[in-house]
């Protein structure tokens, strides 16, 4: 079975083919550890990685050279006169089913796939990327046809023409095929967060949606446990008649979601018809997770970390409070959309909670401070390297191949302390930007455990005989 999809690429062709073809993703001999360097500057440096091409055996080129790819490209839009247009080129890809094909299958198919679409009229790029559990096919496809000069436009009819030969491809091979391809289309950003597990927006409002329906019995539940979440709803007309497509819209969040693009077994009627067997179930109570994070924020309190202040203190409380977020998500009630964002980015806010706590930084003053110290480090790394590169030239020219490897080495050394500063610089920027709202959203915590504390203390006050009775209805 594969799933294809294509797009238009505006900005530099030459970062579109090194993504395609970077070396680590086109290469078998995956190592786990290599999955952070998929952040490349380009698509097709990625599409050739070695590491994600089997060391650039799953990479193939028709009416182009692998080497000068990029350069083809462009020469054929100077020839028909076509360099300033925006789309520089078009990105594809065909997905398999995992454990159905081999490497050397996927890139097989996926070349004969580029030839009957492509290859009497464009330049293309394929390469097969072995990075992920599943093989994939990567496309690159000049805008520009080198036999006409016409546009690539990639119309409707243009992708489903692709999906049809990448169908009967498939067939042909032995391979499953999606017959009847439904539902709402997915973009390549969403899909591809889906295979990383990154959490979307519509994937935190299906968890939102299934914790909802897991404590629910009536309808009238579900809705309530949804908009104390935070949630609206839209499923009537101004004059009371039920919409078609009935929509909801997360806290935070600019606009609708509709229920039936969510995915299968989203739909409004289909979640209520969840609800209602619920009916026979024990109604579960949250106050499990509830107690493990009071444990969580009590241990963070005795924590040595919190005996800092200002930034440190402020990055460190939010990175522990996302983390109980993550574990215990029935803990807290109301979770806006913007700090639903942020636990997608926890990772990135640790980053930036252990740089204030190596270099102390509590004060916006010093984060500007330190910030500028790196600028300025950066812009004396950049000359060092530029003095090495002229050096590095008259070596090169002069033969001499023990000093152009000494000063390689001094160059790349260089380079990975220029890449580690403008990192820590583009932290440093995301503080600044992000302090604010961080603080606001600990506010809106803290007010939500705060209401927890009142609610629980009023229960425990009111509380009378027979409730175990009541959680064994069937």
């Amino acid at each position: 079975m594969a799933v294809t999809a294509m797009w238009a690429i505006k900005g530099r062709l030459s970062q579109v083919i090194d993504y395609v073809m970077n070396p680590e993703k086109t290469t078998e001999e995956f190592l786990p550890d290599l999955i952070a360097l998929h952040a490349v500057n380009g698509v097709v440096e990625y599409a050739a990685d070695e590491v994600k091409t089997e060391k650039r055996s799953y990479v193939s080129c028709l009416n182009c050279t692998e080497r000068n790819a990029a350069q083809q490209f462009l020469s054929t839009k100077r020839f028909w006169r076509k360099v300033e247009d925006k789309r520089v080129c078009y990105h594809g890809y065909q997905s398999f089913q995992e454990g159905e094909v081999t490497a050397e299958q996927a890139h097989a198919l996926g070349v004969a796939l580029a030839k009957e679409l492509w290859g009497d009229r464009f330049e293309v790029v394929v390469a097969t990327h072995c990075n992920t559990n599943h093989y994939h096919n990567h496309f690159v496809v000049n805008s520009v046809s080198f036999a006409d000069g016409k546009k690539f436009y990639n119309s409707k009819a243009d992708y489903r023409r692709m999906r049809e030969v990448s169908d009967r491809l498939c067939r042909e091979a032995g391979l499953s095929v999606v017959e009847r391809p439904g539902g709402r289309k997915k973009s390549y950003s969403e899909w591809k967060a889906e295979q990383d597990g990154v959490p979307t927006q519509r994937s935190t409002i299906r968890a939102d949606i299934d914790r909802a329906v897991a404590s629910a019995t009536t309808e009238q539940g579900f809705i309530r446990t949804m908009q104390e979440m935070g949630y609206q709803f839209k499923t009537r007309r101004a004059d009371g008649e039920r919409l078609k497509y009935p929509a909801l819209k997360p806290p935070g969040a600019k606009g609708f979601f509709r229920f039936h693009r969510l995915g299968d077994g989203y739909d409004l009627d289909e979640i209520i018809d969840r609800v209602y067997e619920n009916m026979r179930k024990r109604v579960p109570f949250p106050e499990a997770e509830q107690e493990a994070a009071s444990r969580l924020r009590q241990e963070m309190w005795s924590h040595p970390t919190m005996k800092c202040k200002g930034l440190r203190a402020l990055y460190f409380r939010y990175c522990y409070e996302l983390h109980i977020i993550v574990k215990h998500p029935a803990s807290v009630k109301r979770v806006s959309f913007l700090l639903r964002e942020d636990v997608k980015k926890m990772e990135r806010y640790i980053a930036q909670t252990r740089l204030l706590g190596r270099e102390g930084i509590d004060t916006e003053q010093q984060l500007e401070v330190y910030q500028n110290g790196l600028e300025g480090k950066v812009e004396q790394l950049i000359q060092q390297r530029r003095a090495l590169r002229n050096r590095l030239k008259a070596a090169t020219r002069a033969g001499n191949g023990e000093t152009v490897d000494g000063l390689k080495s001094q160059i790349a050394e260089l380079s990975v302390q220029i890449k580690a500063a403008r990192d820590e610089i583009g932290l440093c920027s995301e503080i600044k930007e992000r302090s604010k709202q961080v603080e606001r959203n600990l506010i809106d915590i803290n007010n939500q455990i705060q209401e927890g504390e009142k609610t629980n203390e009023s229960s425990r006050r009111c509380s009378r005989p027979g409730r175990e009775n009541v959680l064994q209805w069937p």
